[in-house]
């Protein structure tokens, strides 16, 4: 490779970077409309109730994902907050787990991954009417509960707000770097 070229691919690497590479930490303002609930910032809508599709579009079209509790301090934080604010206890939640894909198996609708934490109300998971496969947040005597219910249900939506990535993602890195290298017309970067 010539100068030249090296020359080329780092400023085709200079128009990836910033989408690889979050060196910013989102500040105070960014954070204004969301709750800290523990170690995550939360939204929390109660102004209306939808499905549960409709709810991961909302969360998704706002930058955030439906909540994806991830374990015990999790959901002792959010459950503490729920139930310590008049008005929030008696309320039905979605949250972004589903076993959609596979019956039984509850995945993560953020990341793809098995659902890390559960904290199922007794009895729970059943798939009452084989027709339930959205997990939701539901209060019993005073406590908050995961339950599986009909994906078409309307309840509440708790959004969280994405963690900004702290370092470069090698992997695209690499792949990125791989792919420039195997065309010969390298000043394009382009497959």
């Amino acid at each position: 490779m010539d100068l030249r070229q090296y020359f080329i691919l780092m400023l085709c690497f200079a128009g990836v970077l910033p989408k690889s590479i979050n060196i910013s930490n989102r500040d105070e303002s960014e954070k204004q409309p969301f709750l800290e609930i523990g170690s995550k910032y939360y939204l929390i809508n109660t102004a209306t109730t939808m499905n549960w599709f409709n709810a991961a579009l909302y969360c998704r079209n706002y930058d955030m994902d439906l909540a994806v509790i991830e374990s015990a301090a999790e959901m002792n934080a959010l459950n503490s907050y729920l139930t310590t604010n008049e008005g929030l206890v008696s309320l039905y939640f979605w949250l972004g787990v589903s076993d959609l894909a596979e019956e039984g198996k509850f995945m993560s609708l953020k990341d793809g991954r098995p659902m890390l934490y559960a904290k199922w109300s007794g009895g729970q998971p059943d798939n009452a009417g084989q027709n339930e496969d959205c997990v939701h947040l539901w209060p019993v005597n005073n406590i908050f509960y995961m339950n599986d219910n009909n994906c078409m249900s309307y309840f509440h939506i708790i959004c969280e707000l994405r963690q900004s990535k702290k370092t470069c993602d090698v992997c695209d890195l690499k792949i990125f770097m791989e792919r420039c290298m195997q065309h010969t017309n390298v000043p394009n970067c382009r497959n």
